[in-house]
């Protein structure tokens, strides 16, 4: 990265400490917005407006890494479009980099990561609609849609985190952190769930698909010590966000066959109450979603780590 001189190096300071004071570091993002959310109904006495997904602070060191390398290219240009230092730089600003960022050809990807940098350390609330940037359409996520030459390795060394990885539908960075301790068993010893703390710090038990569950226990029963991870490795090559979709298209299958066969969701070892959590639209939205049991898509929403309908088919369900 390149030393930056003059105002762009003032702005790019000013931008970077405005991030560091947000560093949340350690802190449970989930708790925060459960914080704001009661600060907002004891203020305004509803939630009309309120924004569930704005919270203040950045609680993931991965998150913080990834505005600061946005700020710079974003100095260089208001350096280069007059402003003196940072707390000049206004909404207008904001919009016309992004805009001409967008022209430039960059991905939807780099601009929305733009975008949520710039509104975090401005303390904007831009949206694309206000900007005038294009909707992202699901036919140009390409992240882990094709194949490449990763997908085409054995990883023959990292085959039971794999096996780990899809049989929960867990994220990259939990591979390492299950210990035998997080891992629920039923009345058989089988695991069915493991428990995770993801995303903010929002915990829960991933369900285990059924046709894992006795793999899963054979890895878990090899283990030592049960406070101890599983795994110490995980190559950073292996295209996990692929096994979550693979996962999310599996347990639905799973839960629709279930349900069609009058069977107990999860095969009978976890309550499906603990994953189905309906609000705003999604609780009017009737029996079915996009042709499949609206119960049974919360469910499987909920067992990914989140609480709505829409993010299993825009996210995750593409491997049909």
């Amino acid at each position: 990265m390149k030393k930056l001189k003059g105002a762009a190096k003032r702005i790019l300071g000013g931008l970077q400490n405005r991030l560091s004071k947000l560093a949340r570091f350690g802190q449970s993002k989930h708790e925060a917005k459960q914080a704001a959310r009661a600060a907002y109904l004891k203020e305004h006495g509803n939630l009309d407006g309120y924004n569930p997904a704005k919270v203040d602070g950045i609680f993931s060191i991965g998150t913080m890494e990834t505005y600061r390398a946005a700020m710079q290219p974003f100095a260089e240009w208001c350096s280069a479009h007059n402003v003196k230092n940072a707390g000049q730089i206004t909404e207008a600003h904001a919009a016309a980099y992004l805009r001409e960022r967008e022209g430039a050809g960059l991905s939807p990807w780099t601009v929305s990561r733009d975008l949520s940098a710039i509104n975090k350390a401005m303390g904007f609330s831009l949206s694309k609609g206000e900007v005038g940037l294009r909707q992202r359409k699901k036919s140009e996520i390409t992240r882990s849609r094709e194949e490449t030459a990763n997908d085409r390795r054995r990883f023959s060394k990292y085959q039971e985190q794999i096996t780990v990885a899809r049989a929960c539908g867990c994220r990259r960075a939990s591979v390492t952190r299950i210990t035998p301790n997080d891992c629920v068993r039923n009345s058989r010893g089988q695991v069915v769930g493991i428990r995770l703390v993801e995303k903010g710090g929002k915990e829960r038990i991933a369900p285990v698909l059924n046709e894992y569950k006795d793999r899963v226990t054979s890895i878990v029963d090899k283990a030592q010590e049960a406070t101890k991870p599983l795994f110490r490795a995980y190559d950073s090559h292996i295209d996990n966000h692929r096994f979550r979709a693979e996962y999310c298209a599996a347990l639905l299958r799973q839960l629709e066959q279930e349900q069609a066969q009058g069977k107990p969701w999860f095969g009978g070892d976890l309550s499906p109450q603990n994953y189905i959590h309906l609000s705003g639209r999604d609780k009017h939205c009737g029996d079915t979603y996009r042709g499949h049991p609206t119960q049974v898509i919360a469910a499987v929403s909920g067992a990914m780590g989140h609480n709505r309908l829409e993010i299993v088919f825009s996210h995750y369900n593409y491997t049909e």
